[in-house]
């Protein structure tokens, strides 16, 4: 069984610290998207992550919207590279980026990107990577846990999205953590083909899938609800 664990909607004083504790007793590694805002507002766990070895993703600066949703121009390339720029502040990352997922939470459709957003990664040499096990931890906190480790048993190589930002669920992480371990998971830090639709600015065929053809009006992202 191969396990890229991904956390997202960090750093949060409550939720990072505990995931980082949780993989540190275990040596695991994990990839962080974090959100360019909370970045700015808790740089200091920015730099925890990064000195534990993990790696670090970008997650859009506000995580507002699915950027498919977005229509006013300059909003997405703001939303990528303003978060990738505070994010390069103090240390050197990866161009990783995850979109935010449609709803009802982390749906993968024609609404992760617009037509910027896309152009966007392109110029910038990012690598999109999705997911592919979703556990739900922010709706289920006290219970994703037996749906996590089958959906992880029923995929190749499971790119898990959990979510530091939403600490709830995180009690359960320890226990998720050691029943993988039981399962002889291989703890990595790639992603699977299936779930890179864009690899370092290239599209591949069926990226186009996640562009959206007919946005929705625009809303302002200080009207909107965060999305897990």
């Amino acid at each position: 069984m191969r396990v890229t664990l991904t956390f997202d909607n960090g750093p949060d004083p409550v939720g990072t610290p505990a995931v980082l504790d949780a993989l540190s007793d275990r040596g695991i590694p994990a990839v962080f998207f974090v959100v360019g805002a909370k970045v700015k507002k808790h740089p200091d766990l920015v730099s925890r992550i990064s000195a534990a070895g993990h790696t670090l993703g970008n997650h859009t600066w506000s995580h507002s919207s699915p950027l498919g949703d977005v229509t006013e121009p300059g909003v997405a390339r703001a939303e990528i590279d303003r978060t990738q720029d505070v994010i390069e502040e103090s240390r050197t990352a990866r161009r990783l980026f995850r979109p935010v997922g449609g709803d009802p939470g982390a749906v993968i459709d024609h609404r992760l990107l617009n037509d910027e957003a896309m152009k966007t990664l392109t110029d910038g040499g990012y690598t999109m990577a999705l997911w592919n096990v979703v556990p739900r931890d922010w709706e289920l906190p006290d219970s994703w846990l037996e749906g996590a480790i089958d959906a992880c048993r029923a995929v190749d190589h499971a790119v898990v999205v959990l979510h530091d930002g939403h600490p709830a669920g995180m009690a359960l992480l320890p226990t998720f953590l050691d029943a993988l371990g039981e399962e002889n998971a291989e703890f990595r830090t790639d992603f699977p083909s299936s779930c890179t639709p864009v690899v370092k600015g290239v599209p591949r065929p069926e990226s186009a899938a996640l562009v959206t053809a007919d946005p929705h009006p625009y809303l302002h992202s200080s009207t909107m609800k965060e999305q897990p």
